[in-house]
């Protein structure tokens, strides 16, 4: 759902006068992006927000983690080792007692940064961690966003034409119009309409919007979300202006909203694999145990 949108159904959910900034809509829906649905999402474990970083810890054995990384905290974190990735463990940051440098045997979380043990370890690392969504913009600001009409793919760049023009600042964030809204590069350079392919996790295509870094011209939700954040803003909102009753209702709404998206959302693969146990021969019979082939 794009925001002009959102904001409309808004007004519509909590018969909220036209007085009332969209601006502020909008930050009331940021606000529960942030408090619940990022936690409600994170809680499925399904990936839906989920980045890679590959990066080389400086001379101490650390590194900062993104600025929009969700409450400093990482997925996993893997090492590579003879062109192959090997999963490092975590330990308590009491447990660094080794002042050597070297190989990384392991790391700690130490507020916005992970660092590696022991101490002045080297490595390259790929970290995965789950980012926050950029604040809402509305879709018809061209100077915050502006829809990507073609895409000319070259060597190693991307050149776009958008309706409207855009008028924002070089740096960009890309939105994918698909229905998880997912931001396909962030915090990235743009030299008129053309950006580095290698900014992106995947190819843009016609329809994704080009916008201020940290912002989203959609609901960055799946659209599955889309009403149960419509009906919790509706319901914040007229919290505040004292309409009590009405505000319990939409807020109920919400509820039921998210409880019957929920098992829509989780598995999203619906052949959720099994762990494998006791060896790739035992797996193999599990797969196929039951079933007769004469």
């Amino acid at each position: 759902m794009l925001t002009a949108d959102f904001v409309s159904a808004v007004r519509r959910q909590g018969a909220i006068v036209s007085d009332y900034p969209s601006t502020d809509i909008l930050g009331v829906g940021d606000g529960e992006v942030r408090d619940v649905f990022v936690p409600l999402l994170e809680s499925l474990r399904q990936n839906f927000m989920v980045r890679e970083l590959v990066a080389t810890p400086d001379a101490r054995g650390r590194v900062a983690l993104p600025p929009r990384c969700v409450a400093g905290g990482v997925r996993s974190v893997h090492l590579v080792i003879n062109n192959s990735w090997v999963q490092l463990p975590q330990r308590n940051m009491e447990e660094n007692d080794s002042t050597s440098g070297g190989l990384a045997a392991a790391y700690f979380l130490d507020g916005g940064s992970l660092v590696l043990v022991p101490a002045g370890s080297t490595a390259t690392l790929r970290i995965r961690y789950a980012i926050r969504p950029g604040a809402m913009v509305l879709n018809t600001d061209a100077a915050n966003a502006a829809r990507i009409d073609s895409v000319t793919a070259g060597a190693s760049t991307y050149t776009f034409t958008t309706s409207p023009a855009f008028t924002g600042g070089s740096t960009v964030d890309v939105v994918s119009y698909g229905s998880t809204h997912h931001p396909k590069c962030v915090t990235a350079t743009r030299a008129g309409l053309v950006m580095q392919s290698a900014d992106f996790i995947e190819a843009p295509v016609v329809g994704d919007y080009l916008c201020t870094f940290d912002t989203s011209p959609f609901i960055p939700l799946p659209e599955e979300l889309s009403g149960a954040l419509v009906h919790r803003t509706a319901g914040v909102i007229l919290r505040s202006l004292a309409y009590e009753e009405e505000a319990a209702s939409q807020l109920t709404l919400a509820a039921e909203t998210i409880a019957r998206a929920t098992p829509m959302l989780t598995p999203r693969n619906e052949g959720n694999p099994q762990v494998i146990k006791g060896g790739l021969r035992r797996a193999l019979y599990q797969g196929v145990r039951g079933r007769r082939f004469w």
